[in-house]
């Protein structure tokens, strides 16, 4: 108690309530039985305001929207060639520097992005606007060295950037079904010519290739860009949370993920694994390729009716985007080796058959044919991506897979630039058995899918220096 003669001391002030915590985020970080990390959590909503499925379909709209650089090329080559008065060299000399530069540009959104100087959504927005310059170019332009600058080095170049950004957005958000997302990505990049196939070979094109380039190039730039604006990478080593990647990493699969990430030397060093990989995916890309810018031109000249030359091409567009998605899911019940390896024959069989159909067959023939082939030659891509990352490891700063896949410029100089010498060089009756020649290459990649092991891990030597065991294991 107080002297009555003091006064009452003020009453102490309840202390102020605590500032409120910032949200939560369960994020926890994880090994595996084999030391693998994990980073679980947060969720894709909480990092990016959208669900994963919305940003899947973001990246497949972009994707589906510069895949017509690609497979509707060879159908409109015809229609260029009345346009602008081309010779068929002329025609695919755009389409050859094309490809070159696409498959070139395939480690370059990676690398861009691991300096810091250009993210996932600017590259697939840029990636975009070149593909629409490129489409506005190939019908605007009559001079042969103009197009091949317009559309060649523009468009490969956003393609490239396009596709590849697609595919590592995908494959960050998705990690839980790697294969199958990766295989989505290719599959509408070939699906979203689809629709436009027939209207290229049968259309206005060739009376008004100005105006229809134009329409063209405005929906590339229109859907490109809705698919990359705000795009966002996955953190690294990221993995959605409510999912355990221990149990993951446990479950019996027929393609367990990489023990390790490999640097390139030591991914080099460690068998045969890889440059295996480099070659199959350049025959395959050559047959593939080649076909594309070929069997148009090869029917026109049998004499075909152009409505047999737009249900060819719309069916192995077709065929190569539902099989790059159809593959991708069978990969991971049988396995990427053995899927890759049976795909490889079937299209080694459909090729010879193709070429004997080509003079006379029946159109249900041609495209069944052209299915196989299509679906074939499409499914190498993600198969082999899914491989490289599953040997390898998908670690950011080194990019394999896009170095793998990098070796379809090789397939796209020898695949369009055979198709070059056999309409401007070989006499007419030498295009069966050229074109059936040609089954040669996916035979032989076959034969190298079929030899695929996964290494064995890096012995490490006293001083730091590694080098690679000469035996495998089984993959």
């Amino acid at each position: 108690m107080f002297p009555r003669h003091l006064p009452r001391p003020p009453a102490r002030r309840p202390p102020p309530p605590p500032p409120p915590a910032p949200p939560a985020t369960d994020t926890a970080d994880v090994r595996d039985w084999r030391g693998r990390r994990y980073t679980v959590g947060p969720s894709a909503r909480e990092l990016t305001g959208l669900p994963r499925s919305a940003l899947l379909l973001r990246a497949l709209t972009a994707a589906a929207a510069v895949g017509v650089l690609q497979f509707g090329y060879g159908a409109a080559a015809p229609a260029l060639i009345a346009a602008h008065g081309w010779t068929p060299a002329q025609a695919l000399a755009p389409f050859l520097v094309w490809a070159l530069v696409q498959g070139s540009f395939a480690p370059v959104p990676r690398l861009l992005g691991a300096r810091g100087l250009l993210g996932p959504g600017p590259a697939v927005c840029l990636g975009a606007a070149l593909c629409a310059a490129a489409v506005y170019a190939v019908g605007h332009l009559s001079d042969p060295l103009a197009a091949v600058a317009g559309y060649g080095l523009l468009g490969g170049a956003g393609a490239g950037l396009v596709y590849h950004s697609c595919a590592d957005l995908v494959g960050g958000w998705f990690p839980d079904r790697h294969t199958v997302r990766l295989g989505a990505v290719g599959g509408a990049f070939a699906l979203g010519s689809v629709p436009l196939l027939p209207a290229l070979v049968l259309g206005p094109f060739p009376a008004s290739p100005a105006a229809a380039s134009t329409a063209l190039a405005l929906g590339v730039l229109v859907l490109g860009a809705a698919g990359g604006i705000g795009q966002r990478a996955a953190p690294e080593h990221w993995w959605p949370p409510g999912r355990d990647p221990r149990a993951a990493a446990l479950r019996r699969s027929a393609d367990p993920p990489a023990a390790r990430d490999f640097s390139a030397g030591q991914a080099w060093a460690s068998g045969r694994s890889l440059p295996a990989l480099h070659a199959i995916v350049a025959l395959s890309g050559t047959v593939g390729l080649f076909t594309l810018a070929a069997l148009p031109l090869l029917l026109l000249a049998t004499g075909r009716d152009p409505t047999v030359v737009a249900a060819v091409v719309t069916a192995f567009a077709l065929a190569s985007g539902l099989g790059r998605l159809a593959a991708s899911g069978a990969a991971e019940r049988a396995g990427r080796r053995r899927t890759l390896t049976v795909l490889l024959a079937a299209t080694a069989l459909g090729q010879v058959g193709l070429a004997a159909a080509v003079p006379s067959g029946p159109l249900p023939l041609l495209v069944a044919l052209g299915l196989a082939v299509g679906a074939g030659t499409g499914s190498c891509y993600p198969l082999t991506r899914a491989i490289t990352e599953g040997h390898f490891g998908a670690g950011r700063p080194t990019d394999l897979a896009g170095l793998v896949h990098g070796s379809k410029a090789v397939g796209g100089l020898l695949g369009v630039g055979g198709a070059i010498a056999l309409l401007s060089l070989a006499p007419e009756g030498a295009h069966p058995p050229l074109l059936a020649a040609s089954a040669l290459l996916p035979a032989s990649a076959a034969v190298l899918a079929a030899r695929l092991r996964r290494p064995l891990p890096i012995r490490t030597l006293p001083h730091g220096v590694w080098t690679a065991g000469h035996r495998s294991a089984p993959m």
